[in-house]
């Protein structure tokens, strides 16, 4: 996240910049106009134009004295901040031998989808996970390097023509559930349908079991650190991305 900020700070910087320009412009034609206005009053009397233009200098020397925080374009900027990342990524250790077995993980560039899959017995069991829908922007660590703090992420058990689905979160410790449903495989046919009870007010006993029934299926906090670091690890390749290809856009001819 450090790094976001710079490049905010850097664009700002920019625009500042860009903006004294701008004032620069209009204080010197009003300097200009004032100075025509001086002289004209030599000519025809006294006026109190000569006061004016000693206010519009003053402005002006207190705009120039300031320097802005990046001076250089909005494409040098953007190319700065894509070498700067590509410099320091390292992808982290926690993820680096894959998912835990047996799953298998699906993603693609530029999708914020991340899935991991396994059977288990007659059941397909999905774990999907978007890197735009997590619920907290905070990060581990001073600055921001060791994955999200907590992770959201629904499991699927998929089993004949219906799915239980469970809305979960871990903090790599252990794994919650919010919420869970059952549905047709092809999803709930309208809102009205009923999805299931608050989590929270089931009886403690039966919440306990619904955690073991995860469990049994791999669904464990072991788990919920992999994917606590592989959210992470996604979202900063896919900044890198975008960075790469707005710096093309915005430097293209």
């Amino acid at each position: 996240m450090a790094t976001r900020q710079r490049l905010m700070r850097g664009i700002a910087g920019l625009l500042h910049q860009q903006g004294q320009q701008s004032s620069c412009s209009q204080l010197l034609m009003t300097s200009a106009a004032a100075a025509s206005a001086s002289a004209s009053s030599v000519a025809t009397g006294p006026s109190h134009q000569p006061a004016l233009l000693l206010r519009a200098g003053s402005a002006l020397r207190g705009v120039t004295t300031s320097a802005p925080t990046f001076n250089g374009s909005l494409s040098s900027l953007l190319r700065e901040e894509v070498d700067y990342e590509r410099k320091n990524y390292e992808r982290p250790a926690q993820i680096s031998g894959g998912p835990p077995a047996p799953f298998k993980l699906t993603e693609a560039p530029g999708d914020t989808l991340l899935t991991l899959t396994r059977t288990f017995g007659a059941e397909e069991i999905n774990v999907d996970l978007h890197v735009n829908s997590q619920p907290s922007p905070e990060y581990d660590g001073e600055d921001g390097d060791e994955g999200i703090s907590v992770v959201a992420f629904n499991v699927s058990v998929a089993k004949g023509d219906r799915v239980l689905l469970f809305e979960c979160e871990s903090d790599g410790n252990s794994v919650n559930i919010n919420h869970v449903s059952l549905e047709p495989k092809e999803g709930l046919g309208s809102e009205s349908m009923y999805s299931g009870p608050v989590f929270d007010e089931l009886d403690d006993n039966l919440q306990g079991q619904f955690g073991k029934y995860l469990e049994d299926r791999g669904i464990t906090a072991e788990l919920g650190e992999y994917l606590r670091f592989l959210i992470y690890d996604k979202e900063q390749r896919e900044y890198q991305n975008w960075l790469s290809e707005v710096e093309a856009f915005v430097g293209g001819k």
